[in-house]
C-alpha cells in the first residue's frame, strides 16, 4: 500500500530502478568519482582533507572516501540519501562557493561506481549509517526506493531507542558487507580520532564483461586507472590524438591534481598525498587577457601560457565553474588545425556565469557559452602569434621548442594552513618533499601560516591585456603594404594592357588602310558620296525644270492673249460693219456705250436703251505675273489653264435675253455713235497691243534672267563639268534630267 497523509493525498514514489537510470549520466568512472569528493569539498561539510582507497571487505573490493568534514545529522543524511535536496546555499560564505546544486551528486556518483553505497557519518553528540543500495531493494522486491538509517548518541554510543531503529539495523546487517552492529560500530570509532566527518563506501562495483572490474587498482599501488577511457580526443575531428591520451583521463591522481582552479583541501589517493596545481600559475610566458562580455558585472581575465615539459602534449583551454573543472584542454582557436598551430598552449577560465550540465562534465550550450569560446578561441590565436608569430608567417615552431620551457614560478602548498606560496626561481616542483609547510620557505615575508598569500593581481589585469599584441598590428601593415604592391602592379599592367591594345589599333588601321580591300572600301564610300551629291543635285535640277515649266505657261498665256487681240484689231481694222456686228449678237439697237476701266482691266460695253448688255469689247486682259515676279512657285497647274472668254458668257446672257426688236428705237445720231465706238475702239486696241507687247519683253527678260541662274547653281554643283554659256544652259538642263530619269 501506498503511503497516505491524513488528508488522502498520496506521496510521490520512486522506483528502484531509477537509481541505475540516473547513474547514466556519468560516462566516465572519474566524473562519478569527483561528485563524491565535491560533497567534502562544499562549504556545509568543509572538510580539508580526503581519503580516497580501495579496502576488501568480505570479499568484496570496495572503493572508500573518507573526510574530516563536519559529519551529518540523521535529518541531513536522509535528505542525501534522497532525491532533490540541496541546502549547500546556506553555507556559501566569501569566496568559498558549493560545487553541489541539484541533490543529485551522490545518488549519480556512487550508484555510477558501484551498485550498493553505505555511508557513515560522525558529529560530536551522534554517529549515524544509512545504505543505499540496488541489491537490498531487489532482494526486498521494493517498489520504491527505501533508506535505512541507524543512528547512536555520544559518548555512550547507544542506539536510539525508536520502534523503528532495530528494524533498520536489520535490514542494515542482513543486506550490506556488514554483518552485525559491532562491525558497524567499529567502523565508527576509527573515524573517532578524526572527531567529525563521514566515510563513504561502495561496493559491488561495476565491472566489464569480461568480468574484470572497471577501475585498476593494480597496475599501480599509489594510483587508481581507467585505460580504456576515453581513447580517443572527440574536442576535435582534425587532428589524430589516439596516439596520446591526456593523463587526467586514465589517471584518477592527474585527474584530481587538477580537479580545482585553486584547491583548498588535502587530497590523499591510496596512502599517497596529491600534488595538486595551481593551473594557471604552473605555466611558462603566462599572460592575462580580459573577456569583457555586456552582461557580465565585471571584466573575465583569461590566463594563457605553455605547458611545462614533461606535460607539452596535455594543453588546451580549461574551464572551470566555481572552483571546479568543468572542460578540461578544450581545443580551441589554432589547436583544431591539423599543423601545430597553437601547440602547447594552455588556456585557464573561471567560467561562473554558465550553466553546467548534471553531471558537471560540461555546459550548457546556450549564448553566452558560444560567445566566450568564440572570444577564447580568438585571444588563444593573438597569443600564439605574439609568443610564436614566427610559426604563422614562416612555418610552425617545432615540438621541441614548445617543450623545453619551464614554468614562471614554482609554488608550493602548506600542508598546515593550505595556502600557496611562490618560492624561488630555483626551486622545482619535483624536488619539494610530500609535506611542505610554509617554515621551508626562503622569502620571510611569506614563511609563516598566520600570514595571507600573497595578492592576486587580477585587479591589475582587468583594464586589458599584460602584454602588446603587435602582431596584428605588424600583420595588417604587412597586408597593407602588399594590397598597395598588388594594386600597383595591378595598374602597370593595366597600362601596359591598353598600350598594347592601342598600338595594335594603330597597327590595324594601317594595314586596312594599305590594303586593296581598305583602297576598295574608301572607293565605294566616295562613290556613295558622289552618288548622294548627284541625287541632291537632281533634285534640285528636278525643281528648276518645274519652275522653267511654270514660267514658260505664263509665257504661252501671254502669247495667246497677244493672239486673241491681235485678232479683235484685225477686225476692228477691216471695217466691220456695225449693224452686222449688232445682227449677230442680239439683233437690238444699242442705246447707249459705256466704258469701264479698272487697275486690272479695261473693257467696252455695249448697252441698249433698256439698259441690256449688248457687248463687252475688252481692251485690257489681267496679268497673273507682276512686273516684279520672275517665278511663282507656288501656282498650281490648275491656275494657269486658260479661262473662259467673256465674250461666250455675254453672248449666252444675250441669247437668254432676247429683246423684243419692235421695241428698240433707232437714233437718229446712229451714225455718229458708229464713228465714236469705232475710233473709241481703235485707241484702245492699239493701247492694249502696247500693253501685251511690253509685258512679253519683260517676260524674256525674265526668263533670260532664270536662265543665268540656273547656269551659276550648275556651275557651282559640277564645277568640272564643260556646260559653256549661259545660253546653251537649257539644252544641258534639259539632257541631264533625261538622263537621271529612271528608265
Amino acid at each position: 500500500m501506498a503511503a497516505r497523509f491524513p488528508s488522502g493525498i498520496q506521496t510521490s514514489r520512486v522506483s528502484p530502478a531509477y537509481l541505475h537510470g540516473n547513474s547514466t549520466s556519468h560516462t566516465w568512472a572519474f566524473s562519478a568519482v569527483a561528485e563524491l569528493i565535491d560533497n567534502a569539498y562544499d562549504p556545509d561539510v568543509n572538510a580539508s582533507e580526503i581519503w580516497i582507497d580501495q579496502r576488501l571487505i568480505d570479499n568484496k573490493v570496495c572503493l572508500t572516501f573518507v573526510d574530516n568534514g563536519n559529519g551529518m545529522t540523521p535529518d541531513k543524511l536522509h535528505k542525501m540519501l534522497s532525491f532533490g535536496y540541496c541546502e549547500k546555499d546556506k553555507f556559501t560564505s566569501g569566496k568559498h562557493q558549493a560545487v553541489g546544486q541539484y541533490g543529485n551528486g551522490f545518488k549519480s556518483g556512487s550508484m555510477r561506481l558501484g551498485k550498493d553505497a553505505i555511508v557513515f557519518t560522525r558529529q560530536v553528540n551522534n554517529m549515524s549509517v544509512g545504505l543505499l543500495s540496488q541489491t537490498y531493494l531487489n532482494n526486498i522486491n521494493a517498489q520504491t526506493v527505501l533508506v535505512p538509517i541507524v543512528t547512536w548518541n555520544l559518548p555512550d554510543k547507544r542506539r536510539r531507542p525508536t520502534p523503528d531503529m532495530a528494524h533498520n539495523l536489520r535490514a542494515i546487517c542482513q543486506h550490506s558487507i556488514f554483518r552485525t552492529e559491532k562491525d558497524l560500530l567499529e567502523e565508527l570509532e576509527v573515524m573517532e580520532k578524526l572527531r567529525t566527518g563521514t566515510k563513504i563506501m561502495v561496493y559491488n562495483l561495476k565491472r566489464k564483461e569480461n568480468k574484470v572490474l572497471e577501475l585498476d587498482f593494480s597496475s599501480d599501488p599509489y594510483d587508481i586507472r581507467n585505460p580504456e577511457t576515453h581513447m580517443m580526443d572527440f574536442s576535435t575531428i582534425n587532428r589524430a590524438t589516439t596516439d596520446h591520451i591526456p593523463a587526467y583521463m586514465v589517471s584518477l591522481r592527474e585527474y584530481c591534481s587538477i580537479l580545482y582552479l585553486k584547491p583548498r583541501m588535502k587530497i590523499v589517493l591510496r596512502g599517497k598525498k596529491v600534488k595538486t596545481k595551481l593551473i594557471h600559475k604552473s605555466l611558462s610566458q603566462t599572460e592575462t587577457d580580459v573577456y569583457k562580455p555586456t552582461w557580465a558585472p565585471k571584466p573575465i581575465p583569461i590566463k594563457f601560457g605553455f605547458a611545462p615539459r614533461k606535460n607539452y602534449k596535455d594543453y588546451g583551454v580549461m574551464l572551470y565553474h566555481k572552483n571546479r573543472l568543468i572542460r578540461a584542454y578544450e581545443k580551441l582557436g589554432y589547436q583544431k588545425q591539423p599543423n601545430e598551430l597553437g601547440l602547447g598552449v594552455v588556456g585557464v577560465v573561471e567560467a561562473y556565469f554558465l550553466t553546467p550540465t548534471h553531471n558537471k562534465q560540461d555546459f550548457n550550450k546556450d549564448e553566452k557559452y558560444n560567445a566566450l569560446i568564440s572570444s577564447v578561441s580568438l585571444k588563444l590565436n593573438d597569443y600564439w602569434n605574439e609568443k610564436r608569430g614566427t610559426g604563422v608567417v614562416l612555418g610552425s615552431q617545432p615540438v621541441q621548442a614548445v617543450a623545453n620551457v619551464n614554468p614562471d614560478w614554482t609554488w608550493a602548498q602548506c600542508d598546515n594552513c593550505l595556502q600557496w606560496r611562490r618560492l624561488p626561481i630555483q626551486f622545482r616542483s619535483e624536488d619539494l618533499p610530500d609535506k611542505w609547510y610554509c617554515h621551508m620557505n626562503p622569502d620571510a615575508q611569506f614563511n609563516r601560516c598566520d600570514i595571507p598569500e600573497e595578492p592576486e593581481d587580477e585587479d591589475e589585469a582587468l583594464h586589458g591585456p599584460t602584454y602588446k599584441k603587435t602582431f596584428k598590428k605588424i600583420q595588417n601593415e604587412k597586408k597593407m603594404r602588399l594590397k598597395m604592391m598588388e594594386a600597383n602592379q595591378q595598374r602597370a599592367r593595366e597600362m601596359a594592357l591598353q598600350a598594347r591594345e592601342q598600338a595594335l589599333r594603330q597597327q590595324e588601321a594601317n594595314q586596312i588602310r594599305s590594303s586593296p580591300q581598305s583602297q576598295k572600301v574608301s572607293s565605294s564610300q566616295e562613290k556613295k558620296s558622289e552618288s548622294a551629291q548627284m541625287t541632291k543635285m537632281m533634285m534640285e535640277l528636278q525643281k528648276f525644270k518645274k519652275q522653267a515649266e511654270r514660267q514658260q505657261k505664263i509665257i504661252d498665256q501671254l502669247q495667246s492673249k497677244r493672239k486673241k487681240v491681235d485678232e479683235n484689231l484685225e477686225k476692228i481694222a477691216g471695217g466691220l460693219d456695225t449693224d452686222n456686228l449688232l445682227g449677230n449678237m442680239v439683233g437690238s439697237s444699242p442705246r447707249a456705250v459705256s466704258s469701264t476701266s479698272s487697275k486690272d482691266n479695261e473693257s467696252i460695253c455695249i448697252k441698249t436703251e433698256d439698259g441690256d448688255v449688248v457687248a463687252v469689247i475688252p481692251c485690257n486682259e489681267p496679268s497673273s505675273s507682276s512686273d516684279n515676279d520672275i517665278v511663282d512657285l507656288t501656282l498650281d497647274d490648275e491656275d494657269f489653264e486658260p479661262s473662259t472668254p467673256k465674250k461666250q458668257k455675254i453672248s449666252s446672257t444675250s441669247q437668254e435675253l432676247k429683246p423684243d426688236i419692235s421695241k428698240i428705237k433707232i437714233e437718229k445720231d446712229i451714225i455718229s455713235c458708229k464713228r465714236d465706238i469705232a475710233t473709241q475702239t481703235t485707241e484702245r486696241a492699239k493701247g492694249c497691243t502696247r500693253d501685251c507687247a511690253k509685258k512679253i519683253e519683260e517676260g524674256k527678260k525674265h526668263l533670260t534672267e532664270l536662265q543665268r541662274k540656273v547656269y551659276k547653281l550648275l556651275k557651282i554643283i559640277v564645277p568640272d563639268e564643260d556646260i559653256g554659256t549661259a545660253d546653251g544652259v537649257e539644252e544641258i538642263v534639259t539632257e541631264m534630267i533625261k538622263h537621271n530619269q529612271p528608265s
